[in-house]
């Protein structure tokens, strides 16, 4: 009898099988000390950084992608009773069930632990976290957003929550949410119930100008609401001059609106000249009091020449003078607006020839600014277009026939009032302004024209 043949090995094909993907190595960005050891110095690091090995001998050598900073909580943000469940010597198994939200703790302790689990020095189970973090359940997050959480855990929960309102706005009304949280939001979120929030949010916005910053790079906030934070902003004497919304803000006041605003600007003993300074403390004012009071300490004389200075035979700023070099040019943007509209005769002047149009804005409504003023400043071409329609508008000034001419030949004034002005002109004026290459084409035409009929 012959043995059976031996069995022939079976050959599986491994084609069907999908190895397993490795999961994302992730580094914490910062580290707290697990409880019995010294606690290791907080670092304010984005989380984008990469932290120093040496420093941190359990951090991993990459970092978390993440919109947030993680930066570490108080030891008792994590009850007692749990504090094993982010001990790094701790069961992995143990703490990879809380990284995963599948471990039996209360919610008020376990999103602190799973926030803290995502700087855990094992890659897997730091990854587990932020995906739970990122994924929270409503009914596992709703019950803790009003409580007084570390506000690390806020900030980084109104990330997170950004397409989520009705957790989100638990977060917003949490006074203990740190004012990063909104900067975020405002320049981030699309939701228009947020960016509300956000707006209506006055004590916020007077206390951290970056979330006005925010709302105006966010593309989806609505012009009404920016205008709205801006106009606040304003009118609590708050001036950002590297956003734009501001200067049409303040020029949006009447005059009567202006100047109680400037009243919450104050003006310091280091804003005004030696002679200013000399003169307040002779007459017993502090440097506000002295601005406020219309006290001027410049003879007539004085003023005549500072503003011949400014302008050159034909009305135009002359080319040596570098106002942006002088002491005023240098003062923050709402001590020069102040200055300009409040303060003496020489101020006013210099701040006509400011590149900033609300500081020349503010310059031209300046009481001290005279009809002999105007004159001179209606002829220069350099004049910001806003100065010169205030000039325009303003009934006592047109009336002067000088003022008229000036304004006919500036390029500035609107077409509409110089069709209405020029006509008012004397023929020897009109036969000038009809051979001058000096002023718009436009004005040259309708001028010869204006002479024919008048010779017919």
């Amino acid at each position: 009898m012959t043995d059976p043949k031996a069995p022939v090995p079976m050959e599986l094909d491994a084609s069907f099988l999908t190895p397993l993907a490795p999961l994302p190595a992730v580094a914490p960005a910062a580290f707290v000390a697990p409880v019995g050891q010294p606690p290791v110095p907080a670092k304010m690091a984005p989380a984008d950084v990469v932290l120093d090995p040496a420093a941190n001998p359990l951090a991993p050598p990459q970092s978390l992608e993440l919109s947030f900073p993680l930066l570490p909580i108080p030891d008792d943000a994590i009850p007692v009773a749990f504090r094993k469940a982010v001990d790094p010597s701790g069961p992995v198994a143990g703490r990879m069930m809380a990284a995963r939200a599948m471990a039996p703790i209360p919610p008020r302790a376990l999103i602190p632990i799973i926030y803290q689990l995502m700087m855990d020095p094992d890659p897997k189970i730091a990854a587990a976290a932020v995906k739970s973090f990122s994924n929270l359940d409503d009914k596992l997050v709703g019950p803790v957003l009003g409580d007084a959480l570390p506000p690390q855990i806020l900030e980084a929960l109104a990330h997170v929550l950004v397409d989520r309102f009705a957790l989100l706005e638990k977060v917003m009304f949490n006074r203990a949410t740190p004012d990063g949280a909104f900067i975020f939001l405002a320049k981030n979120a699309s939701d228009a119930k947020v960016i509300t929030v956000v707006v209506e949010n006055q004590e916020r916005l007077l206390r951290t100008h970056d979330i006005v910053r925010g709302l105006a790079k966010n593309k989806q906030a609505l012009r009404s609401d920016i205008d709205k934070a801006v106009d606040f902003l304003v009118r609590e004497g708050v001036y950002l001059d590297d956003i734009g919304e501001f200067e049409d803000a303040f020029l949006r006041l009447g005059k009567s609106d202006m100047l109680s605003v400037l009243k919450n600007i104050k003006v310091q003993d280091e804003h005004l000249s030696e002679r200013e300074r000399n003169k307040a403390a002779e007459l017993g004012m502090s440097a506000d009091e002295f601005i406020s009071s219309g006290a001027d300490v410049l003879t007539e004389e004085e003023r005549e020449a500072l503003l011949a200075e400014l302008h050159d035979d034909d009305g135009d700023i002359r080319e040596k003078a570098d106002w942006s070099k002088t002491p005023f040019m240098k003062l923050p943007i709402p001590i020069q607006i102040k200055l300009a509209m409040t303060g003496p005769h020489e101020k006013a002047i210099e701040a006509l020839n400011s590149s900033n149009r609300v500081v020349a804005g503010s310059a031209i409504r300046n009481p001290k600014i005279k009809e002999n003023d105007v004159v001179k400043v209606s002829r220069s071409k350099s004049m910001h277009e806003d100065v010169i329609r205030y000039i325009c508008n303003n009934g006592d000034w047109t009336k002067s026939y000088a003022v008229k001419y000036n304004l006919v030949q500036n390029p500035k004034t609107p077409p509409t009032l110089i069709s209405r002005w020029l006509p008012l002109m004397r023929a020897t004026d009109l036969r000038a302004l009809a051979k001058s290459k000096q002023v718009p084409s436009a004005v040259s035409i309708m001028a010869r024209r204006l002479m024919n009929s008048r010779d017919q």
